[in-house]
């Protein structure tokens, strides 16, 4: 039986040699890694001692260039170092070392070890002989070398990938610039035309597109279709909204649109964005004119849309906590305590830079009488509905908030009394115009509205703002119902 020892001290290698070769066994020693690695080309060997501690080239990456060649996958190897911390002993095994020992050792633990590594290498299925054939008997010590140098090369490029997708999360800090800056690094090491990353919220979908190169219209069309055949193949997906999905489009060049010719999907590679069992969305790229992705290139996407899950979920998990902060459990609008903020930085930039800033305030007509016939499950459906509506019915920079029980606030910055009055109709005549699930048959339902606006000489507070609101929703409530009424700096409310 044939032995390798790799060590850079003359002292151990002498002390190892004594050792096995009065057991009976035949010894070669190297004194650093290269010579190590062109002893073990040559084949015949049974068996390596590796120290970790070597100049050049240590003991752990000897251990991790034959580990990723194939043909040297199970050729035994027995760590050495002289230290002892168990983090030492961790990298040496994780490595892909069979054994690990620590310097000195006594003779009876070096045959015993010895004996436990060669034991387990007979139980496994290959010859010692296909173990040790390193490269064709025509190449040199060199070959091996750069065979090493090409092995981690290429760890150390994914390395960099998996550090440059963990640097992202440092970096960003919404979901938004998330997305794209995992998207722009795959555009760094693989060509495509577009890529697209989509997301699951409840059963609603979020969709990023990036698009790279010229592309058409149709070809975008193609790329999402089979980007949604395959969430759709996912067992969970069955309840999700098609129809309806948020796109966000990343377009910076203006290539949409820019491709003279048509173009067909020629290239195709989707992953699902999975992290602690929940599959919660897609990542995907395609191209036209460059044909199918080789399979370096889909590894190298395999490898980033894995670690991109974890990054993507973790930034995901963070903004829905802060909705969740923020937010109406029921209804999803803004809750009372974020709107209370809100409405004090409206206020106070309004009397700052003498903005117009106008408040609604709706009230549910005869709710009480809803749940009290129909359960407050009903009820919960008609706050859902109402809460849709309110939303339709507003601008991006305006919020809609629950203020309480039924009653709804949405926040106008900017905007004049009478043009709010006119935003509180709209939402008015949908509810009125509304069909809510019932139990038995569609229910129709109405609300009554309250308008205040600043500046008003009589709001010297965001509290006067609520209150001027609420006195004018109530006026409406006196007035009929199913009104909106404005109040008036004369402390009585127009409708």
């Amino acid at each position: 039986m044939r032995i390798l020892v790799v060590d850079d001290s003359a002292v151990i290698r002498k002390m190892l040699e004594e050792i096995l070769v009065a057991e009976g066994f035949s010894v070669t020693a190297a004194p650093d890694g290269i010579e190590g690695l062109e002893a073990v080309r040559s084949g015949g060997f049974d068996l390596m001692f590796l120290d970790i501690d070597m100049p050049s080239i240590s003991g752990l990456q000897v251990c991790r260039m034959l580990r990723n060649d194939p043909q040297f996958q199970d050729f035994p190897i027995i760590m050495l170092t002289a230290r002892g911390q168990k983090q030492d002993q961790f990298w040496g095994l994780e490595t892909g070392a069979d054994a690990y020992m620590t310097k000195p050792f006594d003779r009876d633990e070096l045959l015993e070890t010895l004996q436990r590594v060669m034991s387990e290498k007979e139980r496994r299925s290959e010859s010692p002989k296909d173990l040790t054939v390193a490269l064709s008997s025509d190449n040199d010590g060199s070959d091996l070398i750069f065979r090493a140098g090409e092995v981690q090369e290429t760890k150390l490029f994914k390395m960099t990938l998996v550090n440059s997708i963990y640097q992202i999360a440092t970096r960003q800090s919404d979901l938004v610039d998330t997305c794209r800056a995992i998207s722009d690094t795959l555009s760094s090491v693989v060509e495509f035309d577009i890529a697209m990353i989509l997301l699951k919220d409840d059963n609603r979908l979020k969709l990023f597109v990036y698009i790279y190169r010229p592309t058409t219209r149709d070809f975008f069309v193609q790329a999402k279709k089979r980007l949604m055949d395959e969430l759709m193949k996912e067992a969970d997906s069955g309840e999700l909204e098609r129809e309806g999905i948020d796109v966000e489009l990343h377009d910076p060049e203006h290539n949409m649109m820019k491709a003279a010719e048509e173009m067909s999907l020629a290239g195709f590679e989707a992953a699902a964005l999975e992290s602690k069992g929940e599959n919660f969305g897609m990542f995907m790229m395609a191209r036209g004119h460059r044909g199918q992705f080789k399979q370096e290139e889909r590894d190298i996407f395999s490898l980033i849309a894995r670690q991109s899950a974890i990054v993507v979920d973790n930034v995901r998990m963070y903004e829905k906590i802060k909705r969740f902060a923020v937010a109406d459990g029921l209804t999803g609008l803004h809750n009372h305590r974020y709107f209370q903020e809100q409405l004090e930085k409206e206020y106070s930039r309004s009397r700052r830079f003498n903005l117009s800033l106008s408040l609604i305030m709706m009230d549910i007509d005869h709710f009480k009488d809803l749940n009290d016939t129909y359960g407050h499950q009903q009820g919960d459906v008609v706050l859902k509905g109402m809460a849709g509506v309110l939303r339709r019915c507003v601008r991006d920079i305006d919020l809609v908030a629950r203020y309480g029980g039924e009653e709804f606030v949405a926040i106008l910055p900017e905007t004049p009394k009478k043009n709010a009055v006119i935003v509180a109709e709209r939402m008015r005549e949908m509810i009125e115009n509304m069909e809510f699930d019932g139990r038995d048959e569609p229910l129709k339902m109405t609300a009554s509205f309250g308008v205040s606006g600043y500046p008003d000489d009589n709001i010297k507070t965001r509290l006067d703002l609520i209150a001027r609101a609420d006195e004018a929703m109530y006026q409406a409530k006196r007035g009929g119902r199913n009104r909106v009424a404005l109040y008036t700096p004369e402390g009585r409310a127009s409708q």
